[in-house]
């Protein structure tokens, strides 16, 4: 993107204006299907979702910029990430110094720079060593999942279904993962939960190949996977889904299995 530099500008003056109080500067640039994932916060997706989170913390007190830098990642001719590094006072934690990492990914829609994807991390001061900062968890990661899902991946096949008396049409790649709950399903998805009648086999069998029975009671999406630990798998937003102790050989076997089939793909 040409205007790289002019974003970084632009999100050095979202930041500053939002711990001035002001978030407006922030929220004329949200994407109406942002999606937002903060350290210990749940994803959030949607203009108003982001606007009411961004809202709650300005009532605590944000503090003061004690310092910050700003780096521009230009990914294609459409598409730039501005990384924000910001040292801050937080009031709400008693004076505590906190250093705050903030990916943001700039996306032209039209003639319009808009925001579509926001990853913020953040951690203290230490405070026996003056001076030292505790490790930043970027949660890299994540930012990796995010961007591919939202800049590089095609539409996703739309699943149809029951939810009350509604007919939803609903992009797969929107879809955590799914929770079998006695005769209903429960669809996680970004920005909502669905219950459908569908049993979990009837739901695998209409969903692309991303999608991987983990568990007699959850279907994941691949895509969204992080890591597989002791007898767990982690999803995007530190969600946590548990593997069967007898099947957990198989089950990281054949998860990779899927990811190098995808991968495969994305190189063609």
């Amino acid at each position: 993107m040409e205007n790289a530099e002019l974003l970084a500008k632009i999100t050095k003056e979202i930041m500053h204006d939002y711990f001035q109080g002001n978030p407006e500067t922030w929220f004329q640039y949200l994407d109406s299907r942002c999606v937002f994932v903060a350290t210990e916060e749940t994803i959030l997706s949607g203009i108003e979702n982001i606007k009411h989170e961004l809202q709650s913390h300005l009532k605590k007190g944000r503090g003061n910029i004690l310092s910050d830098e700003y780096f521009h990642i230009p990914l294609s001719k459409k598409v730039t990430v501005v990384i924000a590094y910001t040292i801050s006072e937080s009031r709400e934690e008693n004076d505590l110094q906190v250093v705050n990492l903030i990916s943001f990914i700039w996306q032209m829609k039209g003639k319009e720079p808009k925001i579509v994807y926001e990853h913020a991390s953040y951690r203290f001061y230490e405070e026996e060593k003056k001076n030292t900062i505790l490790p930043l968890k970027t949660e890299q990661s994540h930012f990796q999942i995010a961007k591919h899902l939202l800049m590089g991946n095609p539409k996703k096949k739309r699943l149809c279904f029951l939810h009350g008396n509604k007919t939803i049409y609903l992009d797969t790649s929107m879809l955590l993962y799914i929770e079998g709950n006695r005769h209903t399903s429960l669809l996680h998805c970004i920005d909502n939960t669905y219950t459908c009648t569908q049993s979990l086999q009837e739901l695998k069998e209409e969903l692309p190949d991303d999608f991987y029975r983990i568990h007699r009671s959850y279907i994941i999406h691949v895509d969204y996977l992080v890591s597989v630990c002791c007898y767990e798998a982690e999803l995007l937003g530190g969600i946590t889904i548990p593997i069967p102790a007898n099947k957990y050989r198989q089950v990281k076997t054949d998860l990779e299995k899927i990811s190098n089939k995808s991968l495969k793909k994305t190189k063609k």
